[in-house]
């Protein structure tokens, strides 16, 4: 059995979204409506891609998982699940950083240098494995800090730094 170090699900819940999304959504509404002859089309398709872009924000959701020996997380529903042992992992930090300039938003986002999964906040877990460079956005540094601590100590004890 593993101890679990950290876990966390984190979901879009900023405000701001959701209000651009009910804008945008009353934009097409209104001007589908202000046409002189309207069609089914005319409202059903544009309404049709505003109910799945809603669905896609209601269902994104970002779980990660540090347990005594291992990393896991998922990003519905793009990704189902990526596990590392410790042991595939190089290093782990926690990050402090701003999704906006570093990753041009937020979700899941490349500057050329790593991949980021976040839906806000501006701390993650900087992970680095042989092949791969990534941060795993958080909403929970402080918890974090001890799960990174948990990381080097497993590192210093078994598999060298």
């Amino acid at each position: 059995m593993t101890n679990l170090i950290f876990k966390e699900t984190q979901r879009f819940t900023q405000l701001w979204i959701w209000m651009l999304l009910v804008f945008v959504a009353g934009i097409v509404f209104f001007s589908a409506f202000s046409l002189e002859e309207i069609k089914y089309s005319d409202i059903l398709i544009p309404m049709g891609i505003i109910g799945l872009v809603f669905t896609l924000f209601l269902a994104l959701t970002l779980k990660t998982t540090i347990d005594s020996h291992s990393l896991s997380f998922s990003y519905f529903p793009f990704i189902w699940k990526r596990k590392y042992d410790f042991k595939e992992i190089e290093s782990m930090e926690l990050k402090e950083y701003n999704s906006l300039w570093e990753y041009g938003g937020w979700g899941i986002r490349y500057n050329f240098d790593s991949w980021a999964y976040n839906t806000g906040g501006r701390f993650g877990f900087m992970v680095k494995t042989k092949d791969k460079e990534f941060l795993l956005g958080t909403h929970k540094p402080e918890e974090a800090k001890k799960a990174v601590a948990v990381f080097k100590v497993y590192k210093s004890k078994n598999h060298g730094s």
